[in-house]
Protein backbone atom coordinates (compact mmCIF):
# COMPACT_ATOMS: atom_id res chain seq x y z
CA UNK A 1 0.00 0.00 0.00
CA UNK A 2 1.29 3.45 -0.89
CA UNK A 3 1.63 5.96 1.95
CA UNK A 4 -0.82 8.79 2.40
CA UNK A 5 0.28 12.07 0.81
CA UNK A 6 2.81 13.99 2.90
CA UNK A 7 3.37 11.08 5.26
CA UNK A 8 6.51 9.03 5.77
CA UNK A 9 6.44 5.39 6.92
CA UNK A 10 8.16 4.96 10.26
CA UNK A 11 10.14 1.91 9.15
CA UNK A 12 12.55 3.75 6.88
CA UNK A 13 15.55 6.05 6.95
CA UNK A 14 16.64 8.33 4.16
CA UNK A 15 19.73 10.33 3.29
CA UNK A 16 23.29 9.13 2.81
CA UNK A 17 24.54 9.21 6.42
CA UNK A 18 21.45 7.60 8.01
CA UNK A 19 21.40 4.87 5.34
CA UNK A 20 25.12 4.23 5.80
CA UNK A 21 24.66 3.84 9.55
CA UNK A 22 21.62 1.62 9.11
CA UNK A 23 23.69 -0.65 6.86
CA UNK A 24 26.63 -0.64 9.26
CA UNK A 25 24.49 -1.56 12.26
CA UNK A 26 22.49 -4.23 10.44
CA UNK A 27 19.16 -2.43 10.74
CA UNK A 28 18.68 -2.00 6.98
CA UNK A 29 16.70 -4.77 5.29
CA UNK A 30 16.25 -3.34 1.77
CA UNK A 31 17.13 -0.25 -0.21
CA UNK A 32 15.62 2.05 -2.83
CA UNK A 33 17.85 4.41 -4.76
CA UNK A 34 17.54 6.95 -7.55
CA UNK A 35 17.82 5.11 -10.86
CA UNK A 36 19.90 7.76 -12.60
CA UNK A 37 22.09 8.65 -9.61
CA UNK A 38 25.66 9.70 -10.23
CA UNK A 39 26.41 10.26 -6.57
CA UNK A 40 29.43 8.11 -5.76
CA UNK A 41 28.41 7.69 -2.14
CA UNK A 42 24.96 6.43 -3.13
CA UNK A 43 26.51 4.01 -5.63
CA UNK A 44 28.84 2.78 -2.88
CA UNK A 45 25.88 2.25 -0.52
CA UNK A 46 24.08 0.23 -3.19
CA UNK A 47 27.15 -1.96 -3.61
CA UNK A 48 27.43 -2.42 0.17
CA UNK A 49 23.75 -3.35 0.43
CA UNK A 50 24.02 -5.95 -2.32
CA UNK A 51 27.23 -7.32 -0.81
CA UNK A 52 25.23 -7.90 2.37
CA UNK A 53 22.58 -9.77 0.42
CA UNK A 54 20.00 -6.98 0.60
CA UNK A 55 17.63 -6.11 -2.21
CA UNK A 56 18.54 -2.71 -3.71
CA UNK A 57 15.95 -1.43 -6.18
CA UNK A 58 16.40 1.49 -8.58
CA UNK A 59 13.36 3.83 -8.63
CA UNK A 60 12.47 7.24 -10.02
CA UNK A 61 12.68 10.48 -8.05
CA UNK A 62 8.88 10.62 -7.68
CA UNK A 63 8.86 7.39 -5.66
CA UNK A 64 11.59 8.62 -3.31
CA UNK A 65 9.86 11.98 -2.90
CA UNK A 66 6.56 10.20 -2.20
CA UNK A 67 7.97 7.88 0.46
CA UNK A 68 9.93 10.63 2.21
CA UNK A 69 7.18 13.27 1.95
CA UNK A 70 9.59 15.34 -0.16
CA UNK A 71 12.34 15.04 2.43
CA UNK A 72 16.01 15.56 1.59
CA UNK A 73 16.67 11.93 0.66
CA UNK A 74 19.81 12.49 -1.46
CA UNK A 75 18.68 9.70 -3.76
CA UNK A 76 18.62 6.81 -1.30
CA UNK A 77 16.47 5.28 1.44
CA UNK A 78 16.37 2.01 3.35
CA UNK A 79 13.62 -0.04 4.92
CA UNK A 80 14.44 -0.91 8.52
CA UNK A 81 14.26 -3.86 10.84
CA UNK A 82 12.88 -3.18 14.32
CA UNK A 83 15.37 -1.17 16.36
CA UNK A 84 16.17 -2.98 19.58
CA UNK A 85 15.87 -0.82 22.72
CA UNK A 86 18.22 -1.09 25.65
CA UNK A 87 16.85 -2.61 28.86
CA UNK A 88 16.83 0.14 31.49
CA UNK A 89 17.01 -2.27 34.42
CA UNK A 90 19.92 -4.11 32.81
CA UNK A 91 21.72 -0.80 32.26
CA UNK A 92 21.39 0.08 35.94
CA UNK A 93 22.67 -3.34 37.00
CA UNK A 94 25.73 -3.11 34.78
CA UNK A 95 26.56 0.54 35.51
CA UNK A 96 29.51 1.41 37.71
CA UNK A 97 29.71 4.17 40.29
CA UNK A 98 29.41 6.80 37.56
CA UNK A 99 26.53 6.63 35.10
CA UNK A 100 24.43 9.23 33.32
CA UNK A 101 20.92 8.47 32.09
CA UNK A 102 18.75 10.99 30.25
CA UNK A 103 14.97 11.20 30.53
CA UNK A 104 13.24 13.38 27.93
CA UNK A 105 9.94 14.90 28.99
CA UNK A 106 7.72 16.36 26.22
CA UNK A 107 10.56 16.76 23.73
CA UNK A 108 8.46 16.47 20.58
CA UNK A 109 10.66 17.96 17.85
CA UNK A 110 12.58 15.33 15.82
CA UNK A 111 15.44 17.79 15.26
CA UNK A 112 15.83 18.25 19.01
CA UNK A 113 15.69 14.52 19.71
CA UNK A 114 18.27 13.91 16.99
CA UNK A 115 20.58 16.48 18.56
CA UNK A 116 20.12 14.93 22.02
CA UNK A 117 20.95 11.46 20.71
CA UNK A 118 24.16 12.74 19.10
CA UNK A 119 25.12 14.33 22.43
CA UNK A 120 24.23 11.14 24.31
CA UNK A 121 26.60 9.04 22.22
CA UNK A 122 29.34 11.68 22.28
CA UNK A 123 29.20 12.10 26.06
CA UNK A 124 28.89 8.40 26.87
CA UNK A 125 25.35 8.45 28.25
CA UNK A 126 24.22 4.97 29.34
CA UNK A 127 20.56 5.29 28.32
CA UNK A 128 18.05 7.75 26.88
CA UNK A 129 14.51 7.21 28.15
CA UNK A 130 11.64 8.41 25.97
CA UNK A 131 8.05 8.85 27.19
CA UNK A 132 5.10 6.75 26.08
CA UNK A 133 3.16 9.88 25.14
CA UNK A 134 3.87 13.47 24.20
CA UNK A 135 7.37 12.94 22.93
CA UNK A 136 9.27 12.23 19.71
CA UNK A 137 10.16 8.61 19.00
CA UNK A 138 12.67 7.08 16.60
CA UNK A 139 11.21 8.23 13.30
CA UNK A 140 12.78 8.92 9.88
CA UNK A 141 13.09 12.59 10.87
CA UNK A 142 15.09 11.64 13.97
CA UNK A 143 17.36 9.32 11.97
CA UNK A 144 17.96 12.19 9.56
CA UNK A 145 18.52 14.81 12.28
CA UNK A 146 20.99 12.58 14.12
CA UNK A 147 22.84 11.59 10.91
CA UNK A 148 22.09 7.97 11.79
CA UNK A 149 23.49 8.14 15.32
CA UNK A 150 19.99 7.06 16.41
CA UNK A 151 20.94 3.53 15.33
CA UNK A 152 23.72 3.31 17.92
CA UNK A 153 22.30 5.55 20.67
CA UNK A 154 21.30 3.62 23.82
CA UNK A 155 17.56 4.36 23.63
CA UNK A 156 15.28 2.57 26.08
CA UNK A 157 11.77 1.50 25.11
CA UNK A 158 9.22 4.32 25.56
CA UNK A 159 7.79 4.16 29.05
CA UNK A 160 6.07 6.07 31.81
CA UNK A 161 8.75 8.49 33.01
CA UNK A 162 7.54 8.54 36.61
CA UNK A 163 7.88 4.76 36.73
CA UNK A 164 11.31 4.99 35.09
CA UNK A 165 12.39 7.44 37.80
CA UNK A 166 11.20 4.99 40.46
CA UNK A 167 13.30 2.26 38.82
CA UNK A 168 16.34 4.54 38.74
CA UNK A 169 15.97 5.63 42.36
CA UNK A 170 15.82 1.98 43.41
CA UNK A 171 19.12 1.53 41.57
CA UNK A 172 20.74 4.39 43.54
CA UNK A 173 20.48 7.10 40.91
CA UNK A 174 19.89 10.68 41.97
CA UNK A 175 17.32 12.48 39.84
CA UNK A 176 18.37 15.93 38.60
CA UNK A 177 15.86 18.04 36.66
CA UNK A 178 16.83 20.90 34.37
CA UNK A 179 14.64 23.75 35.55
CA UNK A 180 15.10 27.48 35.06
CA UNK A 181 12.63 28.44 37.80
CA UNK A 182 13.65 30.18 41.00
CA UNK A 183 15.34 27.91 43.51
CA UNK A 184 17.33 25.84 41.02
CA UNK A 185 21.04 25.46 41.72
CA UNK A 186 23.59 26.78 39.20
CA UNK A 187 24.57 23.77 37.11
CA UNK A 188 28.16 25.03 36.85
CA UNK A 189 28.61 24.89 40.64
CA UNK A 190 26.49 21.79 41.26
CA UNK A 191 28.10 18.73 42.86
CA UNK A 192 26.94 16.14 40.35
CA UNK A 193 26.15 12.67 41.75
CA UNK A 194 28.06 9.80 40.19
CA UNK A 195 24.82 8.07 39.27
CA UNK A 196 22.70 10.83 37.75
CA UNK A 197 19.32 10.58 36.03
CA UNK A 198 19.02 13.90 34.20
CA UNK A 199 15.49 14.98 33.27
CA UNK A 200 15.21 17.37 30.34
CA UNK A 201 12.04 19.12 29.21
CA UNK A 202 11.05 20.95 26.06
CA UNK A 203 12.18 24.51 25.44
CA UNK A 204 8.62 25.78 25.71
CA UNK A 205 7.10 23.69 28.50
CA UNK A 206 10.09 22.51 30.49
CA UNK A 207 9.91 19.54 32.85
CA UNK A 208 6.42 18.66 34.05
CA UNK A 209 5.37 19.48 37.61
CA UNK A 210 5.01 15.77 38.41
CA UNK A 211 8.58 14.97 37.41
CA UNK A 212 9.91 18.04 39.20
CA UNK A 213 8.28 16.72 42.36
CA UNK A 214 9.99 13.36 41.83
CA UNK A 215 13.40 14.98 41.36
CA UNK A 216 16.04 15.18 44.07
CA UNK A 217 17.66 18.33 42.68
CA UNK A 218 16.91 21.10 40.20
CA UNK A 219 19.67 22.78 38.23
CA UNK A 220 19.82 25.64 35.75
CA UNK A 221 22.48 26.87 33.36
CA UNK A 222 23.56 30.43 34.21
CA UNK A 223 22.57 32.65 31.27
CA UNK A 224 22.47 36.25 30.17
CA UNK A 225 18.97 37.47 31.19
CA UNK A 226 18.31 38.54 27.62
CA UNK A 227 18.29 34.83 26.65
CA UNK A 228 15.05 33.30 27.87
CA UNK A 229 15.98 29.66 27.28
CA UNK A 230 18.24 27.34 25.32
CA UNK A 231 17.31 24.71 22.78
CA UNK A 232 16.99 21.37 24.58
CA UNK A 233 19.74 19.85 22.44
CA UNK A 234 22.17 22.61 23.42
CA UNK A 235 21.15 22.50 27.08
CA UNK A 236 21.51 18.72 27.21
CA UNK A 237 24.99 18.95 25.77
CA UNK A 238 26.06 21.57 28.29
CA UNK A 239 24.67 19.67 31.28
CA UNK A 240 25.97 16.28 30.12
CA UNK A 241 29.49 17.64 29.82
CA UNK A 242 29.30 19.38 33.19
CA UNK A 243 28.49 15.96 34.63
CA UNK A 244 31.26 14.35 32.56
CA UNK A 245 33.79 16.95 33.74
CA UNK A 246 33.21 15.75 37.29
CA UNK A 247 32.99 12.07 36.33
CA UNK A 248 35.48 11.46 33.49
CA UNK A 249 35.10 8.36 31.38
CA UNK A 250 37.57 5.58 32.22
CA UNK A 251 40.54 5.68 29.87
CA UNK A 252 41.11 2.57 27.79
CA UNK A 253 44.47 0.94 28.34
CA UNK A 254 46.84 1.77 25.49
CA UNK A 255 50.07 0.36 24.26
CA UNK A 256 53.38 2.08 24.67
Amino acid sequence: MRPKPNSTPDDLAFGINPCAMALETGYAKSMLYLRETRNERVIELVEQARARGLHAEPVDAYRLDELTANGVHQGVLVRLRDIQPVDLRAVTREAGKSSLILLLDRVTDPQNLGAVLRTAVAAGVDAVVLPLRRGALLTPGVHRASSGISFIAPVAAPQNLAMAIKTLKEANYWVVAADAAEGAQPATAFDWPGRTALVMGSEGEGVSHLLLQESDFRVALPMDPRVESLNVGVATGALAYLWRRQWPAPQAAGGG
